[in-house]
C-alpha cells in the first residue's frame, strides 16, 4: 500500500488555496480604495473648513459673497466662484489637487440672508459640500 497524496487531492488543495488567496487580494484592493476615499474626504473637509472660515470673516458686501445664483442653482459650478491664488479663499487653502467652488444665493431662505454652498472636487468628482448662511 502506497502512502501520500493523489494528483486529484493535490489539485483540489491548490484550487482551495488559490480561492483563498484571491479572496484575500480582493479584500486588500477594497481596503485600499476605502482608505483613499476616507483620505479624500478628510482632506476635502479640511479645505472646506478653511474656505468657509474665510467667507465667514468677510462682510456681507464683500465681492467674495456677491450673489451668483438663485437657490435652485447652488450646485452649479459654472456660476460659482473658484478658489485660486487671486482670492482670499484660494490663498487660505493653498496649492492643492482639489478644486473648491462656492455659490451665493441672495435672499435665501429669507430676505437679507445669503446662503453659501461650498463644494470640494477632486478630479471632477464632488468629495464634500456644505451650506452656511450670512446675514446683516
Amino acid at each position: 500500500m502506497k502512502r501520500g497524496f493523489t494528483l486529484v487531492e493535490i489539485l483540489v488543495a491548490m484550487v482551495i488555496l488559490a480561492l483563498g488567496i484571491l479572496g484575500a487580494s480582493q479584500l486588500t484592493i477594497i481596503s485600499m480604495r476605502t482608505n483613499q476615499k476616507i483620505r479624500d474626504s478628510r482632506e476635502g473637509r479640511e479645505l472646506l473648513t478653511r474656505g468657509m472660515e474665510v467667507l465667514k470673516m468677510v462682510t456681507i458686501t464683500d465681492p467674495l459673497v456677491v450673489g451668483t445664483c438663485d437657490s435652485t442653482q447652488l450646485n452649479d459650478t459654472l456660476l460659482a466662484f473658484k478658489a485660486d491664488s487671486t482670492n482670499a479663499v484660494g490663498m487660505a487653502i493653498g496649492k492643492t489637487v482639489y478644486s473648491v467652488f462656492w455659490n451665493v444665493a441672495d435672499n435665501y431662505p429669507e430676505t437679507g440672508i445669503k446662503t453659501i454652498r461650498m463644494q470640494v472636487f477632486k478630479r471632477g468628482k464632488r468629495v464634500i459640500s456644505a451650506d452656511f448662511t450670512k446675514w446683516r
